[in-house]
């Protein structure tokens, strides 16, 4: 038996079948994700901010109090905490449960969405008289305590006279160096300096931990923020690996991140594919938000408002009332007209909505014989 030598870039296994005398490879190319910033003309911040669309991004957070209040690594204590077990009456348990609630709000609160920062140009004066004074730059921070950190004084005088002030990075640098933030660091961290550590960060599937790092290294409108986010997304995305972000603070923009830039289907397939029908009648009329290209917008607007305080389904429900099926059976509806006139996956979505009727009708059936055997039909 002749040996084979396989040259190729970038491949992880090589594996052999002697039944067949075939060498397979497996090829381990890294994604080539181009990042997508908030740089157009029209800035996302009013749609992002308004009152409509935050309201249908929390509820498509979809929380979970399970995952909102898990086991997180305890950093800055010595030892865990020791859980505390109250008895209490109704009342009290009401009250700690809204306190539950707000904290929870706390917890998901979404980062920013908003347009990247201009460049800074601005010239203060020229004074020729100091050229050749001296051949480095002389940086001046205005360092009143209780100052907000982007409106704080900060200005460089060039070696030509020139005085103006400091561009983003530089006064970034130096807001840390004299009022520093927790865990935020001057130089760049490697998990995002490094490509090949990045990329091992998302082949790992740590979408949560490098977003919570990047909100602490970056502020919302950098160009560095917008571009490691938007990768993230990308692969998410591309992985539909929605439920690992599902019940935290970033599923929000990511939801809104993908509805902006119009590649949104996937989350549509994965809402039918888990038979999550209202959220995704949700996630057109958060389309419908931003784009207003909805076929049947109309439709979509009465649904909502009566969507939104229904209570989420965390999971699939065992029996439904009549309420509930008519419902949802207007949301299939109008899925259905979404999927015909503005789906860019129809043929998967249609797929997925057939199989979801097929399944809810069963559960039909089986609730309203329940009840027909309890004599309440």
């Amino acid at each position: 038996m002749s040996l084979f030598k396989l040259f190729q870039k970038n491949t992880k296994n090589v594996i052999n079948h002697y039944n067949n005398l075939q060498i397979t490879a497996i090829s381990s190319r890294k994604l080539s994700i181009l990042p997508s910033i908030y740089d157009g003309e029209q800035d996302p911040g009013p749609k992002f901010f308004s009152s409509g669309v935050q309201a249908l991004l929390k509820r498509l957070t979809r929380p979970d109090f399970a995952k909102v209040f898990r086991k997180r690594t305890n950093s800055n204590l010595s030892v865990l905490r020791t859980p505390k077990y109250k008895f209490l009456t109704d009342e009290e348990l009401k009250a700690e449960m809204s306190k539950a609630n707000q904290t929870a709000a706390r917890l998901l609160q979404m980062p920013p969405v908003v347009k990247v920062h201009e460049p800074i140009n601005e010239v203060l004066s020229k004074d020729p008289a100091l050229v050749g004074y001296d051949t480095s730059k002389y940086l001046f921070t205005d360092i009143t305590f209780g100052v907000p950190n982007e409106h704080r004084l900060i200005v460089e005088r060039n070696p030509d006279g020139t005085l103006q002030n400091c561009d983003h990075d530089t006064r970034k640098r130096l807001n840390q160096i004299y009022f520093p933030m927790q865990g935020r660091k001057v130089r760049e961290p490697i998990m995002f300096a490094d490509e090949e550590k990045f990329n091992g960060l998302l082949e790992a599937e740590k979408y949560e931990y490098i977003l919570d790092r990047a909100c602490i290294q970056y502020e919302p409108d950098e160009p560095n923020y917008q571009k490691i986010t938007s990768i993230t997304y990308q692969h998410v995305d591309m992985k539909t690996n929605f439920n690992l972000l599902r019940s935290t603070r970033h599923f929000g923009p990511l939801v809104f991140y993908l509805t902006w830039h119009q590649s949104m289907d996937n989350l549509m397939l994965e809402l039918l594919q888990s038979g999550i029908v209202r959220e995704a009648v949700l996630l057109m009329g958060l389309r419908h938000a931003i784009h207003e290209d909805i076929t049947n917008a109309d439709e979509v607007n009465v649904l909502v408002p009566q969507i939104l305080p229904t209570p989420v389904q965390l999971t699939k429900p065992e029996t439904l009332s009549e309420e509930d099926i008519q419902m949802d059976n207007k949301c299939v509806d109008c899925i259905a007209k979404y999927i015909t006139n503005n789906s860019a996956m129809k043929s998967q979505q249609e797929l997925a909505l057939q199989g979801f009727r097929e399944d809810y009708q069963q559960l039909v059936d089986l609730s309203r014989g329940l009840k027909k055997a309890h004599g309440n039909a």
